[in-house]
């Protein structure tokens, strides 16, 4: 089995690099259109910072980390170098450099629910179930459409917490939100869930709704 996704390839490139998310489709209300447009990044910013992710997507770990450092240092106000530091500690198993990564993108940026859905990755890599379920939560919260953090939750409840009947309800979510990654697997997840949840005593299906 596939297990956490972290991010897609809009991701790595757009998401979480306002200092508000302005660059996350929705996430500014109407009211707040003429700050997300001030706060947006420029063409040249946005460039450099493509520049920097390129090094990541080649895996070039070394490069992309000197780069992505710079970029952090030239625009601390700015979440995704943050996110993608994180995410290269992660890969590198610095687990407590990229707990710190985290916790600082979660400080630029309050509404970003990228950074929460890695933090919870973070969590279940660590033990930490209670939180991972929480940080995936919070993420869903910020942004019902996004599709990962609906798997990661559900893989959570699936594996680890053992709720098969919340594991379903999530992945259904998650194709429901048109994701196209795995999609064959997870239907196989699905079905095996649905003979399980339907195996359950009527008491218990009714306690993990709750």
């Amino acid at each position: 089995m596939s297990l956490q996704r972290l991010t897609s390839a809009a991701t790595l490139l757009a998401a979480l690099l306002a200092a508000g998310c302005s660059l996350v489709g929705g996430d500014a209300a109407p009211d707040d259109a003429a700050l997300a447009a001030a706060s947006a990044p420029s063409p040249a910013v946005l460039a450099e910072y493509s520049a920097a992710l390129a090094h990541v997507q080649a895996s070039d770990e070394a490069t992309a980390d000197s780069a992505l450092q710079a970029f952090s240092a030239a625009h601390p106000q700015l979440a995704g170098p943050l996110l993608n530091l994180a995410l290269l500690r992660m890969r590198q198993g610095d687990e407590a450099a990229a707990r710190e990564y985290f916790d600082q993108a979660t400080a630029v940026c309050t509404s970003c629910a990228p950074v929460w859905n890695g933090l919870g990755v973070l969590n279940r890599q660590q033990g930490q179930f209670s939180a991972a379920e929480q940080a995936y939560l919070k993420a869903i919260e910020l942004d019902p459409g996004y599709a990962l953090a609906y798997y990661n939750l559900a893989v959570l409840y699936d594996l680890y917490i053992q709720r098969p009947e919340l594991a379903l309800v999530n992945y259904q979510q998650y194709l429901s939100l048109g994701a196209d990654d795995g999609n064959a697997e997870v239907e196989r997840w699905i079905a095996d869930l649905r003979r399980r949840v339907s195996a359950m005593p009527t008491t218990a299906r009714a306690e993990g709704a709750t």
